[in-house]
């Protein structure tokens, strides 16, 4: 655990309006935004998926994964983007990012490297821009998840799964997921403890599992108000945790090796609060109001 790097930053995430985008296949110039805009009740998507899976063995100890993601609207976009980050045991590995200007579909795939067990999680923001007449602009969006457990045994071949089968399997899964619970579980009180948040208050969500809001509300909130909450957070991870994080010295780091960050919900669901920790260990809290 990263403990004795204490220092706080304080970033100020807002729903800033403008097309800010990044497209990291064809080297597109960073942006720095994606806008939430109100929600088009005529537009859907058809298709939106993440997948990771084991593609081939390198040696004893490392292999390859494929990494992908894909969406279709159900309708031509003005501006169509995907977001879509990688976790490996708690930590981000990788991002993909890539918009696409008066389309329905976006595809994305990436190979990436891998050792020894771990558990991956994808997380991917699939999300549409729609223009009209009269300066009228509006957002469709979902989201998509995938996870795989890589399992590397020095009594047995390297093999890879997302649900276990074998009680072999299963036991490996235990183990894995008991590791990082205990790990993740420490890390957060930690955080709580430092920002002196009061853990009662707050509903505990990882990035990882925000999925599980595509199709239901949060707590405290109706369905059109949950898709607005999702579209302001992701907004928010967009420009102030994927393209960048700004510690407190105002030096400027890449996210990748940070921990998940926790998504915090507080009884009445008027701002979130997101904790994290930097790849030196620095703790962020990034804070939020909102209004519906």
């Amino acid at each position: 655990m990263r403990k004795n790097i204490y220092i706080t930053a304080f970033l100020a995430l807002s729903f800033a309006v403008g097309l800010l985008l990044t497209n990291t296949l064809k080297s597109e110039p960073l942006k720095e935004a994606l806008t939430f805009f109100p929600l088009d009740p005529n537009a859907s998507f058809d298709v939106a998926f993440s997948l990771i899976e084991l593609q081939s063995m390198e040696d004893d100890d490392e292999y390859i994964l494929r990494w992908g993601t894909e969406s279709k609207l159900n309708q031509k976009a003005y501006l169509r983007q995907d977001v879509s980050l990688l976790f490996e045991d708690g930590n981000l590995k990788d991002t993909l990012s890539f918009w696409k200007e008066d389309t329905d579909t976006i595809k994305q795939k990436k190979l990436v490297e891998g050792e020894d067990s771990g558990h991956y999680k994808v997380v991917t923001f699939h999300h549409a821009e729609l223009h009209y007449p009269n300066d009228i602009i509006k957002s469709a969006q979902t989201l998509s998840f995938d996870e795989l457990y890589v399992i590397d045994s020095p009594l047995s071949p390297l093999r890879a799964f997302r649900t276990p089968e074998t009680d072999e399997d299963k036991e490996s899964k235990r183990i894995l997921d008991h590791i990082l619970e205990q790990q993740q579980k420490h890390d957060w009180d930690d955080l709580f403890a430092y920002y002196n948040i009061p853990e009662d208050k707050y509903l505990r969500v990882p990035l990882t599992q925000l999925d599980r809001f595509k199709d239901k509300p949060i707590p405290g909130l109706n369905q059109e108000e949950t898709a607005k909450f999702l579209g302001g957070l992701w907004e928010g991870i967009y420009k102030n945790y994927v393209l960048s994080i700004q510690k407190k010295d105002g030096s400027i780091v890449s996210p990748i090796g940070t921990t998940t960050p926790l998504i915090l919900i507080p009884e009445n669901p008027d701002h979130f609060i997101i904790i994290f920790r930097t790849a030196d260990g620095e703790p962020i809290q990034l804070l939020q109001t909102i209004s519906y």
